[in-house]
């Protein structure tokens, strides 16, 4: 124990640290005490996200894994250091090339690479990848990245000039403010008074609890109070769909999952409130453990949910079953030269998102105030006021910006613990849960077994599909009836099939929760779908490109569930088809290495843009002129990183003819915002973007109508440059919007959009209907194709991934490196999903345990993306755009699964498709 104080310099300044500190990690000492948050934690202080790094003595180091004992005498920067009135040349290259999108893993890529450009100011591609490399980040590719580094490097070195101007941190809606460390995210903000919560949770996956004892805890150092089931005022369950999952377990809820809370310890610091967690004492009673669908299918299994025997008496453990049924299935394959039949398996996936859950409760007037990162507010708000008993307009969902979601963050996490513990405790508390909390608690995509029978005729023309899916849901509903509504109707992929019958189940066990995640159903059926359409091709000879498109879906013709692509609906698919096959002719095969042989494979996909269904779908917008002269744009969509903020900036900025830097926007808000939805289902461009459109469209008519008015100058000689309305004609000054917001006159406009009218498949309340017949059920779809070059050597099995090539139909392109950033981000994921990532559970106990377990992605490994944004204006779309951030991730697994076969001819059905799968598969050839 070293008895004097240490001396550091962090960012230039002198610090002392007390003895009684050392022993901190730097990580701690940095956002605790010198509230530099800049620096965020995304493991559990191993040092295997990255997200920490510091410079210190001039190399990036992990603060999370660094004691304050080691280093007296540092000199340290942090982030914070690069937020200059003339930022670093890094900084200004990543905002203008617009790299980051959810922004939590770049301060920490930013600092990596300023060490690097410190030591090496004319760095290869393999060293910036090497920088660059401890560093997580779900959502960004490599090649964009490199290409910002080496232009910083050319500015430093002098070759390049910097082309930097104020306009461009006004510009670039919020990007400096996420690589300086300026933006906060929840775990990043701290209230006067404030407590500690975290949950007491159960670590087997079945059981009955027989008795909680937390008197203990109770007397700890530090523990204000222990909150149970007999806490809970109101509603004791919760859930977006079925309200099914319980606040805490207790006598009359048994335990379902491993990580079903029991408790929420309470106190006055995390350390005190770990150590009460221990004290705490459960007695249980085992229950059978249903770890797989056929387990939980099995004759006699205990019913999970016993009100779900009403529905299915047989096989209680039945969430939902979907029936897409089409034209005569047995005279379809009748018709039918080659019938193929094969089965498909896969698994559970972690969404990994870089910032894990965390909620804070404030008590404010009588109710209480949630600030967290959450793609559906509204849902947030209802819920938690059904759980405290209170008015919804008494509970105020405060959104906070979000470090990645992809469908994770629509249901509850923390938010309704913080709102109980601050409600009955009347101080802040802050829910932060730990990584492996976050690993083992949160929500997945859906592990599936899949049958396919195809037939097709001896041309390439499908005529008929008959399917079945069943769908691991988990221990509790979440939005698993949803999820596998969507496998059912995009079963067959996007193409026409006259013959079809497809029957989706998803089946409750008791793994982990399932629900949304990118691509919502998709990319588990487009993996089986095209592997095994492309086996087909493969027995008949045919075009891989043919084939497809032979049986597109266009215009006029009808999906699996009825609906007719109008133009109205849109068609995209020979579109991207055209554009990949142009980009393939241009693209030449890259080198590989001698052991290894090369692949190329293609596949396509398409998806749903908004609800559909006859679901109500409508977003509100509220825009007004603001006393600074500024255009502030209220919406209620949120922003985890998919650019939903600077792409409605840019669409009100459009329609008042100004730069992004005279719009405000703010969104998210239950207390102040438009109610805007569920961010989910791609359709916040399409729902958000087009009450935006309106709303401004109708303030810029009362504007111009009213400066017109005013200084008799027509409408349609008016404009606004550098906000100052000038006439067109003479070029002279009228009016500062500055001068016209503050002349006594409101200005705003409020609009609600309904999206386009869609019908139910069935003449019936509920919104997922057990039978699907012919009925339009959406107004608009993404379409992509996508090819993958890989290599594959046969006597490892290691499969690299040379090139990916994504054709993908956007609309129209509102901002073109945000839709590129996208599309990467969800194939990079897709990768992931392909050959890596895997959330392994054993007879219903997690065993993955940590984030470098997870199989995520790193930049090294991270091959070239060419993102292609196929232009295909939709006419109801605002400025002809629709959302288009999920679908990419789709086509990703079997255009790799197909490159794998056409290198050493070998199938894999099952993701992700590692190398002891292909070597066991290539054992099974030589066999055979």
């Amino acid at each position: 124990m070293i008895d004097q104080q240490l001396h550091m310099k962090i960012n230039g300044s002198e610090y002392s640290v007390e003895p009684k500190l050392i022993e901190w990690t730097l990580l701690r000492y940095l956002r605790e005490k010198l509230g530099l948050t800049g620096t965020k934690q995304g493991c559990d202080n191993e040092g295997t996200c990255g997200l920490c790094k510091v410079i210190i003595n001039g190399k990036a180091r992990n603060a999370c894994t660094t004691k304050l004992s080691k280093l007296d005498g540092a000199v340290i920067e942090t982030i914070e250091s690069m937020a200059l009135k003339q930022p670093h040349p890094l900084v200004q290259t990543v905002i203008q090339d617009g790299i980051f999108q959810c922004g939590f893993c770049a301060p920490s890529a930013v600092m990596s690479a300023k060490a690097l450009l410190d030591q090496n100011s004319n760095p290869s591609t393999e060293e910036i990848q090497q920088a660059i490399n401890g560093v997580l980040c779900r959502c960004v590719g490599t090649n964009r990245i490199d290409h910002s580094i080496q232009r910083a490097a050319a500015i430093i070195r002098g070759d390049e000039q910097s082309t930097w101007t104020d306009e461009d941190s006004a510009d670039e809606y919020m990007l400096l403010e996420k690589l300086t460390g300026q933006l906060k995210y929840t775990d990043d903000l701290s209230f006067p008074g404030m407590l500690y919560a975290a949950a007491f949770r159960a670590n087997i996956p079945h059981a009955h609890v027989k008795r909680l004892d937390t008197s203990r805890a109770e007397t700890m150092p530090g523990i204000v109070r222990v909150l149970s089931s007999k806490d809970i005022p109101a509603a004791k369950t919760y859930g977006i769909i079925q309200q099914d999952q319980p606040v805490f377990c207790d006598e009359s809820h048994d335990i379902l999952y491993v990580g079903d809370p029991l408790a929420l310890v309470v106190g006055e610091t995390q350390e005190q409130v770990n150590a009460a967690l221990e004290k705490i004492e459960v007695e249980l009673e085992p229950l059978p453990v249903l770890g797989s669908i056929e387990q939980a299918l099995a004759p006699g299994a205990s019913a999970l949910h016993p009100r779900l025997r009403d529905k299915f008496p047989d096989s209680p453990n039945i969430l939902i079953h979907f029936n897409t049924s089409k034209g005569d299935i047995a005279a379809g394959f009748a018709d039918a030269d080659l019938i193929l039949e094969d089965d498909y398996k896969v698994p559970f996936v972690e969404h990994a998102y870089m910032e894990v859950e965390t909620g804070i409760g404030v008590l404010e007037n009588g109710g209480v105030t949630i600030y967290a990162g959450s793609q559906g507010p509204t849902d947030d708000c209802h819920q938690i006021a059904q759980v405290m008993g209170l008015p919804e307009e008494k509970v105020h969902i405060h959104h906070v910006f979000m470090g990645g979601g992809f469908g994770g963050k629509e249901d509850i996490s923390t938010q309704i613990h913080a709102a109980l513990a601050a409600y009955l405790t009347g101080r802040p508390v802050k829910v932060h849960w730990s990584r492996q909390e976050s690993i083992w608690t949160s929500y997945k995509r859906h592990s599936a077994q899949l049958h396919y029978k195809m037939g097709a005729k001896k041309d390439g023309t499908i005529v008929a599909a008959d399917i079945t899916i069943y769908a691991d849901t988990g221990a509790y509903a979440s939005s698993g009836e949803a999820v596998v509504f969507r496998m059912s109707a995009f079963a067959c992929g996007p193409y026409v099939v006259p013959n079809v019958r497809v029957n989706a189940y998803a089946v409750h066990t008791n793994n982990p929760p399932c629900g949304a995640f990118r691509g919502y159903g998709s990319p588990q059926v487009a993996f089986a779908a095209e592997t095994h359409l492309q086996k087909m091709i493969e027995k008949l000879h045919l075009d891989s490109f043919d084939v497809r498109y032979k049986n597109a879906l266009d215009l006029g013709k009808a999906t699996i569930t009825g609906d007719i692509l109008t133009t109205d609906i849109g068609a995209g698919l020979i579109a991207c088809l055209d554009a990949l096959k142009q980009e393939l002719q241009l693209t030449s095969r890259p080198e590989i290495l001698p052991d290894e042989k090369f692949g190329l494979g293609i596949a396509a996909a398409y998806k749903n843009v908004g609800l559909g269904s006859n679901i109500p779908d409508q977003s509100g917008a509220f825009v007004s002129l603001e006393k600074e002269g500024t255009i502030l744009v209220r919406h209620g969509a949120t922003d985890m990183g998919q650019g939903v903020n600077p792409l409605v900036a840019t669409i009100a900025g459009r329609v008042f003819g100004v730069a992004p830097r005279y719009i405000r926007v703010h969104n998210g808000d239950t207390k102040v915002d438009p109610a805007g939805g569920m961010t989910t289902a791609s359709r916040a461009t399409f729902l958000s973007g087009n009450a935006v459109l309106h709303a401004s469209q109708q303030l810029r008519e009362m504007i111009w109508e009213a400066v017109s008015t005013e200084f008799l100058v027509p409408k349609q000689d008016l404009e606004i440059r550098e906000g100052v309305f000038v006439n067109k004609k003479t070029g002279k000054r009228v009016i500062s919007l500055k001068e016209l917001a503050n002349a006594g006159q409101d200005f705003s406009s409020k609009y609600i959009y309904d999206a386009p009218l869609t019908k139910p498949p069935e003449a019936h309340s509920d919104p997922f209907p057990t039978k699907i017949p012919s009925a339009p059920m959406h107004f608009a779809y993404d379409f992509g194709v996508q090819a993958a070059m890989v290599a594959v050597n046969p006597n490892t099995g290691k499969v690299r991934v040379l090139k990916i090539i994504a054709a993908h139909d956007v609309g129209s392109t509102i901002i073109k490196r945000n839709v590129i950033g996208q599309l990467e981000g969800a194939a990079i994921q897709g990768l992931g999903y392909a050959l890596s990532e895997e959330f392994v559970v054993k007879d219903g106990v997690p065993q993955t345990t940590h984030l470098k377990d997870l199989g995520l992605l790193r930049f090294k490994e991270v091959p070239e993306i060419i993102a292609i944004p196929v232009e295909n204006y939709h006419p109801k779309g605002p400025l002809g755009a629709k959302g288009m951030g999920e679908l990419a991730i789709t086509p990703t697994a079997p255009a790799v699964s197909n490159a794998i076969h056409d290198a050493i001819g070998v199938w894999v059905n099952s993701l992700p498709m590692t190398p002891t799968k292909i070597l066991a598969e290539l054992s099974k050839n030589k066999e055979n």
